[in-house]
């Protein structure tokens, strides 16, 4: 399944290492389970992202923002090609962070509209 937002993404055809994170938007915080797409401006001006997700099984998933996922020209834009990366999974999550990581993408992807 392709992530549907792969259309905002700029190709990064060089080396690229990970960068550490400036910003953070928690999907969801449950008890069981909780979601953070992290965020950083590279020097570039192009946003990256990254993502941490506690599994309510008690695993981790985490990754450091990092151009292999693509470059993006706005945060907006990396928000939401993180939400269709992790809408590829939406089967593995509890129905709450189901629920909340289709939220979020209604949200953010409304807010261009206005």
């Amino acid at each position: 399944m392709a992530n549907k937002y792969d259309s905002l993404k700029i190709d990064c055809l060089e080396d690229v290492a990970p960068v550490n994170a400036s910003s953070s938007w928690t999907i969801t915080d449950s008890r069981t389970e909780t979601i953070t797409i992290t965020g950083a401006i590279l020097p570039d001006g192009y946003f990256v992202y990254g993502y941490a997700v506690y599994w309510a099984d008690g695993r981790t998933s985490a990754s450091l923002p990092s151009a292999e996922r693509g470059k993006f020209r706005t945060q907006r834009e990396a928000s939401l090609h993180a939400l269709g990366f992790l809408s590829q999974f939406l089967p593995y999550f509890t129905p709450e962070s189901r629920n909340d990581i289709l939220h979020a993408e209604r949200s953010l992807a409304q807010d261009h509209l206005f």
